[in-house]
């Protein structure tokens, strides 16, 4: 069995992720793709519009602002 990424075997490897409707493939194959796609915990990026990117940047800062202690508030 190939990986559908880099077409090299993955039997034997540990870090195997079985896709639906592709099969068996690397993990670091798996991951590169969705890095290189801007894909993030199924979070499509390219299919956001740029005030709905805008939204999500403002949101992850906040959650960041709030776990992070003793640092300065970052203002908006």
């Amino acid at each position: 069995m190939r990986c559908e990424y880099c077409q090299k075997d993955v039997v034997g490897h540990k870090e195997v992720v079985v896709l639906v409707g592709k099969g068996p493939v690397h993990q670091k194959c798996y991951e590169r793709t969705l890095i290189s796609r801007r894909i993030f915990q199924g979070l499509a990026l390219p299919s956001l519009s740029l005030q709905d990117l805008s939204e999500l940047k403002e949101l992850v800062l906040q959650e960041i602002n709030s776990r992070t202690v003793n640092a300065e508030v970052e203002l908006f």
